[in-house]
């Protein structure tokens, strides 16, 4: 079968490259998000990018190799890359949980396709990029930053036509020499505004190049899609723990932050997502905390273009009723979450929430008031200044939040969860550990490399302690946590106790080391259901979508048919 030749493939590796066969018990830490332990969610700046690519002419597609990984046990990625062949292979190393196998699957690449040009980019590899260049000799570029649409546009130009690299924004390569050069980032505005998260092409890849698991966002994804789009570069605030905080922004990671996105190119996202997948939208970054302004332009957008959509919005801190008054009009199906780490107020401020609980759940009554489907709460464990009474103490007041809200008659859930498996380089926390009352264990990308190379399950990850809670606090108050706000929702009715005693089974049979459920199928949570996580099943049929669902079950069918084909040879 001829392979068709392509000028960019995005690749996305799973956090530990031989997860499958190195018997890891992956626990916990990805419980609260879509992910599972593998982390096979690609960051949102690939659909653009592709995007952006193909409006230029040029072909390009997405390799999900994460996701590829999970659905088949039998997958072997090294022939998956043979089979394409292409010009730039794109690699995120966003989140430094990545960096496993982003490693492998970088040198993998040069292996088979020692002409191609390998490029890593993301939060992760811009913190290391001068490590990555001494490091690993397989990788050509590191792209420094964020929303690097133009530059990556620029080198596929540049490396299918040899001119002149010095013409790439934020590009860190090696001289003919062999000297490591960086040059000049884009410090203006002009990146921001190239950012399209567009569905349609990546809806039109899935088939074009008949790889649906290659271009999904996650392992769920086809089961119960959703779309995403992002309101801002960077951010407001400056919590300790976060590698994309205004802190960590600043002169690291291009212009500084925040930058917000133009309204109506948010709308215009958001529609093509009704067109194409019909899928509910999780808006990213704090639409209240954008300005009045801002959101009262882009509900007046969404309410133009007739869109009618379930959204899932995010705050840093809490809205008032009249924010909230206007969501409702634009969106009457919406869903909110928050994250306020501690319900200790004193730790709360200390890691860069500056709210009180009063305020909190005022913010929640006026949700609910205007029409709210569904609120979740997320706590966090292994802050400065936490101490294990506090975990409990957050323990108390999740209960209060759920039967609350819940006896009231809005859909309110809490989550904790380890800040894991490591800190964040370029956080606040990172970069002054003493301040903040952290112990690291790893501060260099190949230290975090070989925790994840030689550990045997997510408590081995582990990159830090603090002055408070030692890496045995943390770990007993993970599984602490985890069987309690099991038992909290139970006792609320939101578990039946059938489900309750199996997920606390399946806890206490990890701790033993016992066979656990998530062994046998990694697309499982161990701590909560995937279904407490998904905020909403109502989806529009499309023609892309139902053409994308049409062609999964022809791809199942003829999956079997090959297994039937082997087993009868």
């Amino acid at each position: 079968m001829s392979i068709e030749r392509i000028d960019v493939c995005f690749v996305h590796p799973p956090s530990i490259y031989d997860f499958r066969t190195k018997g890891i018990k992956l626990g916990p830490i990805s419980d609260v998000v879509p992910s599972t332990p593998v982390f096979e969610m690609y960051p949102i700046g690939f659909v653009s990018m592709l995007a952006y690519l193909i409006r230029h002419g040029y072909k390009a597609r997405i390799a999900n190799i994460a996701v590829q990984m999970l659905s088949n046990p039998k997958f072997d990625a090294e022939a998956y890359i043979k089979g394409i062949d292409a010009s730039v292979f794109a690699v995120d190393l966003h989140w430094l949980p990545h960096v496993h196998g982003a490693y492998h699957i970088s040198k993998m690449i040069k292996h088979i396709h020692p002409n191609a040009k390998v490029v890593l980019g993301g939060f992760s590899a811009t913190y290391f990029s001068e490590e990555i260049m001494k490091e690993w000799p397989w990788v050509d570029y590191v792209l420094l930053g964020d929303y690097q649409e133009e530059s990556l546009l620029t080198l596929t130009e540049i490396v299918e036509t040899s001119g002149d690299l010095s013409a790439v924004h934020n590009l860190v390569y090696r001289s003919h020499t062999g000297i490591v050069k960086m040059n000049m980032p884009e410090r203006s505005s002009e990146g921001i505004k190239r950012v399209f998260i567009d569905y349609k092409e990546l809806m039109r890849n899935t088939i074009r190049y008949h790889d649906i698991k290659g271009h999904i966002p996650y392992y769920s994804w086809i089961k119960n899609p959703e779309g995403f789009t992002l309101i801002e570069h960077g951010c407001q605030f400056s919590c300790g723990f976060c590698g994309g905080s205004k802190f960590a922004y600043g002169g690291r990671y291009g212009p500084t932050a925040p930058m917000f996105r133009n309204p109506a190119t948010v709308a215009l996202e958001i529609e093509l997502v009704q067109e194409t997948i019909g899928a509910p939208v999780f808006i990213t970054g704090d639409l209240s905390a954008a300005g009045t302004k801002y959101h009262d332009t882009l509900f007046n957008e969404v309410k133009s273009r007739g869109i009618d959509l379930p959204l899932l919005t995010e705050y840093f801190i809490p809205p008032n009723a009249e924010y909230f008054k206007k969501l409702s009009k634009a969106f009457p199906d919406f869903s909110a979450e928050i994250s306020p780490d501690s319900s200790v107020e004193s730790i709360r401020y200390a890691n860069g929430r500056g709210y009180t609980n009063a305020a909190l759940e005022s913010s929640i009554n006026e949700a609910k008031k205007a029409g709210c489907k569904k609120f979740d709460i997320y706590f966090m464990i292994g802050l400065s200044g936490q101490r294990k009474t506090d975990v409990m103490t957050d323990l108390d007041y999740a209960s209060y939040l759920i039967r609350k809200y819940n006896r009231e008659g809005m859909d309110l859930d809490t989550f904790i969860a380890p800040l894991a498996p490591f800190v964040d380089p370029g956080s606040l926390f990172f970069e002054m550990p003493d301040r903040y009352g952290y112990r690291l264990k790893a501060k260099h990308m190949m230290e975090f490399y070989n925790l994840l190379d030689k550990g045997k399950s997510w408590e081995d990850h582990l990159n830090y302690e603090t002055n408070t809670m030692s890496k045995k606090d943390i770990i007993e108050s993970t599984y602490m946590a985890g069987i309690k706000m099991i038992e909290i929702n139970a006792s609320a009715g939101k578990l039946d106790e059938n489900t309750a005693a199996s997920l606390i089974g399946g806890i206490r049979d990890y701790i033993s080391g016992k066979p656990y459920v998530s062994e046998t199928d990694m697309g499982r949570h161990l701590t909560y259901l995937n279904k407490q996580i998904e905020w909403s099943r109502k989806h529009r049929i499309t023609l892309l979508s139902a053409s994308v669902f049409a062609y999964k079950i022809y791809d199942s069918a003829l999956s079997k048919l090959r297994s039937i084909k082997t087993r009868v040879q």
